[in-house]
């Protein structure tokens, strides 16, 4: 599986955002996924949202 994603540092984003995984407030430093632009307070919550969403699929794919 290959992850794609940009590490923003002393940055905030411009609206007030949140964790896609563990919803924790975005400030400071944070991870943005290149081709969905969907944010991450960690590289640790990317990878477990990515692993998630990896495992649905597999279970769709089987489920079909």
């Amino acid at each position: 599986m290959r992850f794609a994603f940009v590490l923003v540092n002393d940055r905030t984003p411009f609206r007030q955002t949140w964790c896609l995984q563990c919803l924790e407030r975005i400030d400071g430093s944070y991870l943005r996924e290149i081709g969905t632009h969907l944010p991450y307070c960690d590289y640790e919550c990317y990878a477990l949202f990515r692993e998630a969403s990896a495992e649905r699929q597999e279970r769709a794919r089987a489920a079909s």
